[in-house]
């Protein structure tokens, strides 16, 4: 393609499409106002095999999961920071329910190869990944305010060239896809002595972090979409912890963000129109740190022609 690419949003979403650009030569301005709302701000980053109260394969893990590491450990030597570690996931059953749906399943080979034991109270997953999606993000827009190929503000539509709408959470002017907004909360604060591999998970969950520190997560909530911490949220995240960990967790600060989704929870990529002129790339909620660096790579590499992409998640599945 060789007009400009222009990549409204600088989330995960944006971020990666960006990069895969950049990394295959095509050329692509960011248009970014910020991101006070976005959940890609304040997200966790966490990349599991299983996922959910039901215990279900995460899409695409298996298929994708060594790539998009290998995609972060390149970032992380290119940006010079640390972006992602390798986890366990001490994954406690809620209840008998939970129990018995994962007894039906664990023989499967998506569920089977992660699961390293499981007893009465819960089990062992290996294979997780955790990415620090807010520092990938801040490097990246470092850079390209240097290099003038991210511009702060509001998008103006011009002739430039192709437009792609990264902007998540955020309305975008496209008609037919049913998005589906929410709200989340999670806090951080001071828990020492836990082991830094290793995310607890009995329904909401408790990543350690380096430095005695970790964060917990998180709420959900589809009717209240004010980005703000609520003393409920606080609440239930605080307990939480204490439940998790066995102790109070110390000196907790809130935070929220906006995400999206639509029904069927795949991520929405791909051009809208035959012309190729007004494309997207949301929808990833939760998942974005696996689904965003795999979809953006093989978006880029068919030249943006968007034959590459899985059908689960082009557009046209709303038509």
């Amino acid at each position: 393609m060789n007009q400009r690419i222009q990549i409204v949003g600088q989330g995960i979403a944006g971020s990666m499409l960006a990069w895969q650009c950049e990394r295959e030569g095509v050329d692509f301005r960011v248009v970014d106002r910020g991101h006070a709302t976005s959940a890609s701000r304040v997200g966790a980053g966490l990349v599991s095999p299983l996922t959910g109260k039901r215990l279900v394969p995460t899409w695409r893990f298996s298929d994708w999961r060594d790539e998009v590491l290998a995609i972060y450990r390149e970032l992380e030597s290119e940006l010079n920071v640390p972006l992602v570690r390798e986890m366990r996931i001490r994954r406690y059953f809620r209840d008998q329910t939970q129990r018995e749906l994962f007894e039906k399943r664990r023989e499967k080979p998506e569920v089977a190869r992660w699961v390293e034991s499981f007893d009465y109270e819960g089990l062992w997953l290996h294979g997780a990944l955790q990415v620090e999606t807010g520092t990938l993000i801040a490097a990246l827009r470092e850079r390209w305010l240097v290099t003038g190929q991210l511009v702060e503000g509001s998008f103006e539509a011009t002739t430039e060239g192709p437009v792609i709408w990264c902007l998540g959470a955020n309305a975008m002017p496209i008609d037919g896809i049913p998005w589906q907004p929410s709200r989340g909360e999670l806090i951080t604060g001071e828990l020492p002595r836990l082991a830094e591999d290793v995310i607890l998970n009995d329904g909401k969950w408790l990543l350690p972090i380096p430095g005695g520190r970790v964060r917990v997560g998180s709420t959900f909530d589809r009717k209240n979409l004010e980005v703000r911490c609520t003393e409920e949220g606080i609440r239930e995240l605080t307990e939480a912890a204490a439940r998790l960990a066995g102790r109070p967790i110390a000196h907790v600060r809130g935070d929220a963000g906006l995400r999206v989704t639509v029904p069927d929870h795949r991520p929405v990529a791909g051009w809208t129109d035959d012309s190729h002129s007004i494309g997207v790339f949301a929808g990833l909620a939760a998942k974005g740190a696996l689904w965003a660096p795999a979809l953006a790579r093989q978006w880029v590499a068919d030249g943006l022609a968007g034959t590459e992409l899985e059908p689960e998640v082009t557009v046209t599945r709303f038509d």
